[in-house]
């Protein structure tokens, strides 16, 4: 038969070993749900950094059309300029 003082310090040892697991399980819940935040908050500086980009490309886009069209419009008046000086002749 066990020794009952052996046998209670090893239940002493496991209630101890679990109160630890137990600590530990606790903060890796805390850590997951740390985590979790970190990468929620990621996401959505992402999401906004991406958004932020798109709109810039669509702000650059359109100041590059607006930019082609002055150019035509200019070589346009620089023709009608240079038609008018030579008597409306090319």
């Amino acid at each position: 038969m066990a020794d009952p003082q052996n046998l209670e310090s090893r239940v002493e040892a496991v209630e101890i070993d679990m109160q630890e697991l137990k600590r530990s399980i606790s903060d890796l819940k805390s850590t997951v749900s740390t985590l979790a935040d970190i990468v929620r908050i990621h996401d959505q500086q992402h999401e906004e950094s991406m958004r932020r980009h798109e709109e810039s490309m669509r702000r650059h886009e359109e100041a590059e059309r607006r930019a082609e069209a002055d150019r035509a419009l200019m070589l346009q008046l620089i023709q009608a300029i240079a038609q008018g000086r030579n008597g409306g002749m090319q």
